[in-house]
């Protein structure tokens, strides 16, 4: 792990509290830059929910290959007026020192950027961010797959993330919660189902829109999978720290499909309360049998346990240092592992997951995974060689 973290590096200028001054991502480690643009996909077939507009309405950021220039520059993803919302919410949500690091950290997509000149078109990946959370707060994941050959498009669920900028300016707060996570999985269908408008734009000559994974983190994440059981195109699933709940539950994939979550164990072990605890170890059986249930048509579905890390180490905040937050903010949130290497560590399998599902290219055996990824631990390996 030692050479990932070297070349894996994030710089910072921190102040005396801990809070950034200014803080550069990790640079993706693939052949190409990473370009992005946004956009605003509207589903006519629906009636917004929150009320900010007449139809469904969701922004949506596509990252792309693109190509290397001269003069690189770290950028913010999304605009000023929308961050500066964000901060007032993530305040209250993680408390300042995160919040302000969320807000200055620049990340290596380039708006506009010229898409690289390969022969090849590209995969297209659809991913969905966790509950409160926006595309932006999982940027340098995204990039790092993007750099290696793939078209990631990312909706924005209005409603469901804690501040929504709509192109005409509108903020909408999060008035959407996990009971009503229907209207969610219909947004991941909705953006899975309609990539054909950008096969006909400025992605024409790249995008290979019969090439399709789904992923995303937390409720993302099991959006990922209901959108996948609805629609067999889908080639292959990866659920990112995401628990199935509700009507999440009767769907069932066919697909390849990876689970890759955080570590338990180690809530389980600090809990103060023997109803914590209990409840804890609970949650963790349920987790692993209604994956094991969805995934039961599956040639090949896989759980995967990457130690010491907690669910948010699948976002941006696991590039925070160990000083920029308090122990009682990092709690339950962010573990002991060491942050940018687990984050390297997350988009490198599920990199290689759907390079194996759409790449045709080859994957672990479970013994080589556990051997090169010594944080890693198969709890559940069907349909692939163990040795």
């Amino acid at each position: 792990m030692k050479s990932i973290v070297t070349v894996f590096v994030l710089i910072l200028s921190l102040n005396s509290r801990g809070q950034t001054n200014e803080a550069f991502a990790p640079k993706p480690s693939g052949p190409f830059a990473v370009g992005f643009r946004t956009m605003e996909w509207v589903d006519s077939s629906r009636p917004e929910p929150t009320g900010s507009a007449q139809f469904r309405t969701l922004p949506v950021v596509i990252w792309y290959p693109a190509q290397k220039s001269k003069v690189e520059e770290a950028q913010n993803i999304l605009p000023g007026s929308w961050r500066k919302e964000q901060v007032k919410f993530f305040n209250k949500k993680l408390g300042e020192s995160a919040s302000a690091f969320l807000n200055q950290l620049k990340t290596w997509s380039v708006s506009g950027a010229a898409v690289a000149g390969v022969a090849e078109k590209w995969p297209v990946l659809v991913f969905g961010p966790g509950l409160t959370w926006t595309p932006a707060e999982y940027s340098s994941l995204i990039e790092e797959i993007v750099s290696n050959g793939y078209i990631v498009v990312a909706y924005v669920p209005t409603g469901f993330a804690g501040v929504t900028q709509l192109m005409n300016g509108k903020i909408v707060g999060g008035s959407l919660d996990v009971p009503q996570q229907d209207i969610l999985f219909k947004d991941a269908i909705f953006v899975e189902t309609h990539l054909a408008w950008l096969q006909n734009g400025w992605l024409k000559e790249h995008i290979d829109i019969h090439n399709v994974g789904v992923f995303g983190h937390s409720l993302g994440g099991a959006a990922a999978l209901v959108s996948a059981a609805k629609d067999s195109s889908v080639k292959a699933v990866v659920d990112l720290d995401g628990d199935l709940m509700g009507s999440a539950l009767a769907d069932k994939v066919s697909q390849p499909s990876l689970f890759l979550c955080h570590d338990e164990r180690n809530s389980i072990a600090k809990a103060e309360k023997k109803m914590e605890k209990e409840g804890r170890e609970r949650s963790e059986y349920r987790r692993h049998s209604d994956w094991v249930k969805a995934t039961d048509d599956a040639e090949i579905s896989l759980r995967l346990r990457i130690t010491d890390i907690e669910h948010l180490n699948f976002t941006n905040l696991g590039l925070i240092p160990q000083s920029g937050m308090t122990g009682s903010e990092r709690k339950n949130k962010l573990g002991e592992a060491e942050g940018i290497s687990s984050l390297k560590l997350i988009a490198d399998i599920t990199r290689q997951f759907f390079d194996y599902c759409l790449k045709h290219a080859s994957f672990y055996t479970m013994f080589t995974l556990e051997q090169k990824y010594p944080k890693v631990q198969a709890l559940l390996w069907k349909g692939l060689p163990g040795y």
